[in-house]
């Protein structure tokens, strides 16, 4: 018998953008997802986290430091 994959339903897909001393940081949950020079690489980082998440069929959310507030991953964001 075929277990039913729970993975996407189960992980935290909250995409959460803030400053670090060397640059930006992009975590996924509890997870690091990545290391960025810009402020914009990680938030475009995070949006295409956030989308292949979606296209699974979970939720995703992206919020972005220093007040956490929600970024739309299907908005184009140059100015990040």
């Amino acid at each position: 018998m075929s277990q039913l994959n729970t993975l996407n339903r189960t992980r935290d897909n909250t995409f959460r953008v803030f400053k670090t001393d060397d640059g930006w940081r992009v975590s996924r949950g509890q997870s690091l997802y990545g290391d960025f020079l810009t402020r914009g690489d990680a938030v475009r980082a995070a949006c295409f986290g956030a989308r292949a998440a979606n296209k699974r069929g979970a939720a995703s959310l992206v919020v972005v430091a220093p007040e956490d507030h929600r970024i739309d991953p299907y908005e184009a964001h140059f100015d990040a």
